[in-house]
């Protein structure tokens, strides 16, 4: 529901620097429930300040147009590697994907604990964890992005009863029996994540939406051992409990799983963070370059709407890892997909 553009921002200090300028789109910019969802959003990322969160710099109202400024990152997701390393019948080291998915944990404990002035908890869900949703920088960052379908105490908009939103192979179970849900939603999802991640076969997608719901509500999660010669014990105990069908039986909080698989990784940030760094150069050679070129090139345009594209796509949730977002309605036991 929103246009992304670059823009320009001058520091404290007087600096320039090229953000990223989140725009509500004019088909939407007179509707109510999109305003409101979209002000929710910025809201939500402005109280949010963690490393491995997209940093949220200002949001507003200019000219009738909300905006929201964020950090302007460098890399690709998770998603687009996961994609190239399928078709290169490569896989991503085991050690690597637990490290993103820790980092990730990590981010999803501080906006599950956020709280207001008054010290209450705000209860936020992002209810979005997908590979499409984290972003892996050129230097070895990893970065949550994307909290517009975020759950919320301080949200206005409410979903319909019977709406389940989120990409449809990452949904818990509870999601689509229209049980409640809570933060235990996310870490089930980064649960898939994980599982996906070190075999680099699907875990639910089947080959339409209806059998995709039909394998999530089943629950069976294939050992990946018998996938993949050599997979760790020790780690796929740890996915295996993020998948728990039972919320009760899962894990309780993102700090608990971001301390299972940083003892995994044996607690190696820096280590890490180069070897993802390095697998992001190989994969895309030269585009780190051509990035830094391209900002460099950027800044030094007064005019910006002159300025060329830049060398990579913004991130979205195209891949073939995801297939076509979508909404499902629940309907008397059964599915229906709302594209």
């Amino acid at each position: 529901m929103a246009n992304v553009y670059v823009g320009r921002g001058v520091t404290d200090s007087g600096t320039e620097e090229l953000v990223a300028l989140k725009v509500i789109r004019d088909e939407y910019g007179h509707d109510p429930r999109y305003l409101r969802m979209f002000s929710d959003e910025a809201k939500i990322l402005a109280r949010l300040s963690h490393p491995n969160i997209i940093r949220t710099l200002e949001y507003g109202i200019a000219k009738e147009h909300r905006f929201i400024v964020m950090e302007l990152l460098a890399g690709r997701t998770l998603a687009e590697v996961w994609d190239l390393l399928a078709a290169s019948r490569e896989r991503l080291p085991l050690r690597v994907g637990a490290w993103i998915c820790a980092r990730v944990a990590d981010a999803l404990h501080a906006a599950h604990e956020l709280r207001d002035q008054s010290g209450a908890p705000l209860s936020v869900i992002h209810r979005d964890v997908n590979p499409s949703n984290i972003f892996l920088t050129y230097a070895g960052e990893v970065k949550l992005i994307d909290f517009g379908l975020a759950k919320a105490r301080v949200r206005r908009t409410q979903s319909v009863d019977g709406i389940v939103k989120g990409k449809i192979p990452y949904l818990a179970p509870e999601q689509i029996t229209t049980r409640p849900i809570d933060r235990r939603i996310d870490l089930y999802a980064l649960g898939t994540t994980l599982w996906e991640a070190g075999t680099m076969v699907r875990l639910f997608k089947r080959e339409n939406d209806i059998e995709t719901l039909r394998a999530i509500r089943d629950a069976k999660v294939p050992d990946p051992r018998e996938l993949v010669s050599g997979y760790p014990d020790s780690l796929f105990a740890i996915a295996l409990l993020a998948l728990q069908p039972d919320p009760d039986a899962r894990y309780q909080t993102a700090s608990e799983m971001r301390d299972d698989l940083d003892e995994f990784v044996g607690g190696a940030d820096a280590e890490m963070s180069a070897e993802l760094a390095g697998l992001v150069a190989r994969l895309y050679p030269g585009e780190q370059r051509k990035h830094s070129n391209w900002k460099r090139d950027t800044i030094g345009v007064r005019e910006l709407a002159t300025a060329a594209p830049p060398p990579m796509p913004v991130p979205t949730a195209s891949s073939k890892l995801l297939g076509v977002p979508a909404e499902i309605t629940l309907e008397d036991g059964d599915f229906e997909i709302v594209p």
